[in-house]
């Protein structure tokens, strides 16, 4: 799912890459992207689900880092440290926002996906 959310964010910048080729490629044969990303494959019916969690822990990690480096800004500034001393953290704090937009955009659509496929028509 990272993947392909990477991939539709991305491709229009890529030289004009055909973005629903790469998708379908990549539904196919997924081997050579997993070791690229560094992760293990999971097939079956609980892959998307465990990409969720997956997704979840990285949202929830970044917040945890989110919580102390603004603790850090602010200890820092109490004490009367310099704004543009503090450059390197604001943009530490800067990129760490920025991870987590994505990887909370990435989690509603999963959440989008397991909503629908877990409702089931009762009859």
């Amino acid at each position: 799912m990272e993947v392909e959310y990477l991939i539709e964010r991305l491709g229009p910048y890529l030289g004009g890459i055909d973005v629903e080729k790469i998708k379908e490629m990549l539904r196919g044969d997924t081997r050579g992207v997993e070791r690229l990303l560094g992760i293990e494959g999971v097939s079956g019916e609980y892959a998307e689900e465990l990409e969720c969690m997956r997704i979840r822990a990285f949202v929830n990690r970044y917040l945890e880092e989110e919580k102390g480096l603004l603790s850090l800004y602010r200890e820092l500034k109490s004490k009367g440290v310099a704004p543009s001393d503090m450059e390197s953290l604001r943009r530490r704090l800067r990129e760490v926002r920025r991870r987590i937009r994505l990887y909370k955009e990435m989690l509603r659509k999963c959440q989008g996906r397991s909503v629908s496929s877990s409702v089931r028509p009762q009859g």
